[in-house]
């Protein structure tokens, strides 16, 4: 494979925030021509996160969150307020082949470009629409972020320790990410649809049934046996143990191993391991099930082993006994991971704001395309010139004169 999967696609990129951005990201790396349409009067709210110390409040290009969801995009910015800006985003319609966007309600439709209207201009564009709700149904205008997606749709309340409160699960936007990809997915899709058919399509992607697509199992207990769910912490409905135990100190970091326990025959080899201790003959350990309802002392006993070794030391030594076994790993020793940096995920580039940053890369790897398209992501309306003067053929007079009268702005 010569070129990159999705070089001959262009993309125009009206998406903020995280799952929107972070959809059309996997379409730039891909090598799809990603315009992403901003505007100074609204920055993206992610150019402002995360900003290194000393920068932040110093401009529009100090967010590492916006770094790590823009890889390879084009920016451009528009003042949609103008009706000048509009014509030229109906122009920048005509000449691709996706548009997306994630606001939370008909933003694009009080703009004039609605799916109909995108469609007379080009009948066969595919128009992504992803937010919290959908576009129809009677929250279709409601915004949403993940948390909020996360309460709706059943995630936290179903997340926590047992008697505790609904809890926000984990990094809260693994719920964007996950909405990232089945965006991705529906676009790849619709635009394989269009090589075979001709047409185009109009995708309306809901974080709330995305999200709600990883509980089917839930769903259909509470169906059949009328059960709506517990929170379990760390725990599994049938295997003990199963949970994430402490190990030693490397310096000032804690380190933490996840195990879990799936039979007789792997408690047993686990029993030898530990040098089959008194206690592990107990009564209250027996079988399974006793083991299962006995949990709170069975985890002090085995916290107890697994504080003699390091995270890395303890994983590999219940691996190679067969016991399923990983270190439980912070940001921080994640990309120190030996295993993360051979595979290549993580990508190092220098930003010409951020200094050299470590960034995200893409979790697939192409056997025919090694290198995918990992330019770093853009400053802000740095690709003015190149889109409406070579894409659009306006001269460089008029470019001024646009961005005198903050059209492009």
């Amino acid at each position: 494979m010569s070129n990159l999967p999705l070089e001959s696609i262009r993309v125009l990129d009206f998406c903020q925030m995280w799952a929107g951005p972070h959809a059309t990201e996997w379409l730039s790396v891909m090598g799809a021509e990603v315009i992403k349409v901003e505007t100074s009067l609204r920055i993206d709210y992610m150019r402002t996160v995360g900003a290194p110390p000393g920068l932040a409040g110093t401009g529009p290009n100090v967010g590492s969150a916006f770094a790590t969801l823009n890889w390879g995009k084009k920016s451009i910015t528009l003042n949609m307020n103008q009706p000048r800006a509009r014509e030229l985003a109906k122009r920048l319609v005509a000449i691709s082949d996706v548009v997306a966007e994630n606001f939370g309600g008909s933003v694009l439709e009080r703009w004039g470009l609605s799916y109909a209207e995108m469609r007379k201009i080009k009948p066969d564009i595919i128009y992504y629409a992803g937010s919290g709700y959908g576009r129809s149904g009677p929250h279709k205008e409601r915004p949403a972020y993940a948390e909020i997606v996360d309460a709706f749709t059943g995630a936290t309340f179903t997340n926590g320790y047992p008697d505790g409160d609904p809890a926000v699960v984990g990094v809260s936007p693994w719920t964007d990410g996950a909405q990232a990809i089945h965006g991705a997915v529906a676009i790849m899709s619709a635009l394989y649809h269009r090589l075979k058919t001709g047409e185009g399509q109009f995708i309306d992607a809901a974080m709330i049934e995305g999200n709600s697509n990883f509980l089917g199992e839930m769903v259909m207990s509470y169906i059949i046996n009328g059960d709506i769910g517990k929170r379990v912490g760390n725990r599994n409905a049938i295997m003990a143990p199963h949970g994430c135990y402490p190990c030693k100190m490397t310096g000032d970091e804690a380190e933490w191993v996840a195990i879990a326990v799936a039979n007789e025959k792997e408690w047993k080899t686990l029993c030898r391991l530990m040098g089959n201790p008194e206690w592990t003959r107990r009564p209250e350990f027996s079988d399974e099930l006793s083991r299962w309802k006995n949990q709170d002392e069975l985890d002090q006993y085995l916290a107890g082993w697994t504080r003699q070794y390091g995270a890395y030391e303890l994983a590999e030594k219940l691996q190679k006994a067969g016991i399923a076994a990983t270190p439980s790993l912070s940001t921080k020793q994640l990309t120190h991971d030996p295993h993360m940096r051979a595979r290549g995920f993580f990508v190092e580039t220098e930003h010409p704001v951020l200094g050299k940053v470590l960034l995200s890369g893409l979790p697939i790897h192409f056997s025919d395309s090694p290198k995918v398209n990992y330019r770093c992501p853009p400053l802000l309306g740095e690709h003015n010139e190149y889109v409406f003067g070579s894409l659009l053929g306006l001269t460089q007079a008029e470019i001024k004169q646009l961005t005198e009268e903050k059209v492009l702005y």
